[in-house]
């Protein structure tokens, strides 16, 4: 009856419970806000989920990192534009995540074309958006709770978020798990969290496909397969949060220059 109702956790599931609790942690009591949506989209969770689910990257996986996107905007918009509550506005966006990741799992074609078609998708949204979004600085804001509240708070919405793990399928890799924790952390600063994704979308297809095809092709432990695609990752991702961060400054920077400017 408990593994029918998904309350049974492996040893890998409790990993990955440790891991986006500590990461959640940390996204809390950062101040800068770019770095509390770094720590949403580095794929340490997402790898950890790959272990626990045991299925190869796929499809899925590729299709999952697109709907992370599309449940930060949910968040953002209904937080800043609707005014529903943050907590709501989390809910309202997983609730999405799953209604649409339980339609599609059944109905994803799997095969090679599929899957490069879906990478190349990702990956072309995730240029056009990082050229295209706007750039500022956000606010700077750390929770005033003690960790030995705040840590086993997150436990236990990570705890209940992975209850659902199973019905996700390969869709549980990229289940914004550390999102929604992030997205309560950044309430002040959702656009920070909107404007990290896209680099997530850029350098996610290529770890997505590394993965697969070392898998496929190579037969390699599923830990060798993550470090490579982590490997892969980092080197992508490093130089454009670089590069987002250099912009955010600037646009900061344009801003407080044009707000010194006298009135004519």
């Amino acid at each position: 009856m408990l593994e029918s109702l998904n309350f049974h956790f492996s040893f890998y599931d409790w990993l990955l419970i440790f891991m986006v609790t500590a990461l959640g942690t940390l996204s809390a009591y950062l101040k800068d806000p770019q770095l509390k949506a770094v720590t949403a989209t580095i794929p340490i969770p997402c790898g950890f989920a790959y272990i626990a689910v045991g299925l190869p990257m796929g499809t899925a996986n590729a299709i999952s990192g697109f709907m992370c996107l599309l449940y930060v905007h949910i968040v953002r918009i209904l937080h800043y534009k609707v005014k529903v509550p943050i907590v709501p506005s989390i809910v309202a966006g997983l609730a999405f995540f799953v209604a649409l990741g339980t339609f599609l799992m059944p109905r994803i074609p799997e095969g090679e074309v599929y899957f490069i078609a879906v990478c190349v998708f990702d990956f072309v949204v995730g240029v056009i958006l990082f050229q295209k979004q706007s750039y500022k600085s956000g606010t700077r804001y750390k929770t005033p709770l003690p960790v030995y509240i705040k840590a086993p708070a997150i436990a236990g919405v990570v705890a209940g978020l992975m209850l659902i793990k199973r019905l996700m399928g390969g869709f549980c890799t990229s289940f914004p798990m550390m999102n929604s924790i992030v997205s309560y952390e950044s309430r002040f600063s959702l656009g920070d969290q909107c404007r990290q994704l896209p680099l997530f979308l850029i350098a996610g297809p290529f770890m997505f496909a590394e993965m697969r095809y070392i898998e496929i092709f190579l037969h390699l432990n599923h830990w060798i397969v993550l470090l490579c695609g982590y490997v892969l990752f980092a080197a992508i991702y490093w130089p454009l949060n670089k590069e987002l961060k250099r912009r955010n400054e600037a646009a900061c920077t344009k801003y407080s220059h044009a707000e010194n400017l006298p009135v004519k």
